[in-house]
């Protein structure tokens, strides 16, 4: 991969690292950026005539890496002056010494163009591109996202138990009846469980079950099944929701903790 240009695309800019023995992670890290946020960057290359977006420690692609090809294509190809590079997403890792290949390819017909000119000061109206209400943000073909996935279920699994335990032994009703605070419980943990297994096996369905889950656990209407309900549905969508919550929360904890000792 020699005379390569390396790219990344953070908060809807495109930034270019060349003549660098630096990798991905390392210009990622060298810019002060979260490390656990790295495996979900769109990133890639311009090398041999084409632009290779992708994403994650296999170099993968989703729905989001082609729009996200499909958008800033033309702008990259303005900024290395180089209006005929393909267009592509995705690499197959070979056997070693193997030339990398990408996988799939961006048809001209398909570029959007959305990104502007700096250039240019007029303002074109662009078409408003509608999607789905959640757009789900983690790639289940991530080993890191995977192994996370899989804890965070475990752990809330075993405090959804915890707490319907506690609140069974002390007879409480909540805003239901009992008969639904049954069903209810036995509906988190049901779908906690199959969720552990379906993430186990990269099934992309588990980001569903999941999503019922934190739905199930915010119905019991209880102060602490609505925390995790929030906490694991923040998860579920993007983990970086996840993670940005557990960094604020840290930062109180810090921020007493220093209160204490002056």
């Amino acid at each position: 991969m020699d005379n390569r240009i390396l790219f990344m695309i953070l908060n809807d800019t495109v930034l270019y690292l060349s003549q660098s023995p630096m990798d991905h992670r390392e210009w990622y890290h060298s810019l002060g950026y979260d490390p656990q946020a790295f495996e979900q960057v769109i990133r890639g290359y311009i090398m041999e005539g084409k632009i290779i977006y992708f994403r994650g420690m296999n170099f993968n692609y989703d729905q989001e890496v082609i729009q996200a090809a499909r958008r800033f294509s033309p702008k990259i190809r303005r900024d290395v002056q180089c209006p005929s590079l393909e267009v592509y997403c995705g690499i197959v890792i070979p056997s070693p010494g193997a030339k990398w290949e990408p996988v799939v390819r961006i048809q001209e017909e398909e570029l959007t163009g959305m990104i502007a000119d700096p250039v240019k000061k007029e303002k074109e109206v662009q078409p408003i591109e509608t999607g789905p209400v959640l757009e789900f943000k983690n790639d289940i073909m991530d080993a890191v996202f995977v192994k996370r996935a899989i804890l965070i279920s475990g752990v809330v699994l075993t405090l959804t138990i915890i707490l319907k335990i506690i609140l069974f032994s002390q007879g409480k009703i909540l805003h239901l009846n009992n008969t639904m605070d049954v069903l209810l419980s036995i509906c988190q943990i049901g779908l906690l469980g199959y969720s552990i297994f379906l993430y186990s096996k990269k099934n992309g369905n588990a980001k569903y079950t999941a999503l019922g889950a934190s739905i199930a656990l915010l119905l019991t209407f209880h102060i602490w099944d609505i925390v995790l309900g929030v906490l694991y549905f923040l998860f579920t969508i993007d983990q970086n929701y996840f993670v940005k919550v557990l960094n604020f929360f840290k930062k109180i904890g810090k921020g007493k903790k220093e209160d204490k000792n002056s």
